[in-house]
């Protein structure tokens, strides 16, 4: 049980820091030009550090749980990485809504770009 609780601890601390990684680069075909653009990134970057930052605490407890055995703190630490995994899920789903809002605001901009002055 240790080592499993080992593997599964490092394995989610290891695609917290990935998810992070891959954010800070940017991810294939995004080009943020407008400041409709920019002001999105900006607060996609700043939610999704947050996103990183709590699954990378519920490795963490996964790995406390680990070194801590079966016992009253085991029970708290998976109790803890059940609640921040729920927050990680409440988190996106306000991440989803950001985009969408975001789509919506930036469609006129699409359709003014393919279609120009066409548009009735």
């Amino acid at each position: 049980m240790f080592l499993g609780s080992l593997i599964i601890g490092l394995t989610v601390i290891a695609f917290a820091v990935w998810l992070h990684w891959n954010e800070a680069l940017g991810w294939p075909n995004e080009s943020f030009q407008t400041d409709l653009d920019r002001k999105y990134l900006t607060s996609r970057t700043r939610a999704r550090k947050r996103i990183h930052i709590v699954i990378a605490c519920s490795g963490a407890l996964i790995l406390v749980a680990a070194f801590a055995g079966p016992g009253t703190v085991w029970l708290f630490a998976w109790m803890g990485v059940i609640l921040l995994l729920l927050i990680v899920v409440l988190l996106a789903a306000l991440d989803a809504l950001r985009s969408h809002r975001y789509h919506l605001r930036k469609l006129p901009e699409i359709r003014k770009e393919i279609f120009g002055d066409q548009e009735k």
